[in-house]
């Protein structure tokens, strides 16, 4: 169904701020006071940190290109429509989600967040907030690349965050609950498929109250897309970052989508095809790695 593109239409009649050289921020004429009156500035020396984390790995984009980060600042009488948060998601309080950038010189996605989360903020922010901040703004990496799955998508926003620029050793609250999780509520890169497909992926939660870091299907993302990443390091005896880079070109290079997908990323690394997609092992693997790693701590 057609529904007219709210936010596209907000941004065309917006106001332009630069924040600093790689930051540009969009917000309306009665937004933009605020802004000049210093209102968002803790929200936004929050994302410059997270960004800058980001940019230590020196990710290489196509067409070398260097994209600015945009921020897209909406009104919160109707930030769920103009970021299109599915009600699922949506608990009437704000939010912020990656959402489609019109601006050339940016990346191919912009950061979207309501007003009253950038309004509400103070200098200090918590393990979880950040890590979240840096999932989101690792979604805007992974759109340079490749767009096709909500599997290797938010598995790659976490184990960016998580695993190639090291916050699970300040997460503790993440790894205890990897520490109790049980075979069974891990998902198959099968299993996520079929959940993107029925909507249903992100709707069960291992604690609640938490960021999306602890929902069952990113946690089975995570685990997924990390043990890719960790299969290239070894087999191309790189560093996780080089993996990293690795894991977004070869997945751009592929041609295919879904369960085909992942038959290729396990062509690409030498791995059994049935055995990735079907069964658990790549995940359970990790775990096993996070528990020996928390025994030496």
């Amino acid at each position: 169904m057609y529904q007219k593109n709210l936010l596209r239409d907000y941004i065309k009649n917006s106001e332009s701020r630069i924040y600093n050289d790689k930051i540009r921020v969009k917000l309306s004429k009665e937004l933009a006071i605020k802004y000049d009156q210093g209102i968002y500035d803790n929200y936004l020396k929050k994302m410059e940190k997270c960004f800058d984390l980001i940019n230590t790995i020196k990710i290489k984009y196509p067409a070398k290109s260097k994209p600015n980060l945009y921020i897209y600042i909406v009104p919160d009488d109707n930030y769920a429509k103009m970021l299109s948060i599915p009600e699922t998601f949506n608990n009437g309080k704000g939010g912020g989600k990656p959402v489609g950038s019109v601006d050339l010189d940016g990346f191919n996605y912009a950061y979207g967040v309501s007003q009253n989360l950038c309004e509400n903020n103070n200098e200090n922010i918590n393990i979880m907030n950040f890590e979240n901040n840096v999932h989101e703004l690792a979604h805007l990496v992974q759109g340079q690349f490749f767009n096709e799955s909500s599997l290797l998508g938010e598995g790659f926003a976490e184990a960016l965050s998580l695993y190639t620029l090291g916050l699970e050793e300040e997460f503790g609250e993440h790894r205890k609950a990897l520490e109790n999780l049980k075979e069974d509520q891990i998902f198959t890169a099968a299993e996520l498929i079929v959940q993107e497909r029925e909507n249903t992926f992100g709707k069960d939660a291992l604690l609640p109250n938490k960021s999306c870091s602890f929902r069952l299907s990113y946690i089975s993302s995570y685990l997924f897309v990390r043990g890719i990443i960790e299969k290239i390091e070894e087999k191309h005896n790189i560093t996780k970052q080089e993996a990293t880079q690795y894991f977004l070109e070869m997945i751009r290079q592929s041609n295919f989508t879904n369960e085909w997908l992942i038959f290729d990323i396990a062509d690409s690394l030498d791995m059994d095809r049935e055995e990735l997609l079907n069964d658990k092992k790549l995940q359970i693997k990790v775990l096993e790695g996070l528990a020996n790693k928390s025994r030496r701590r």
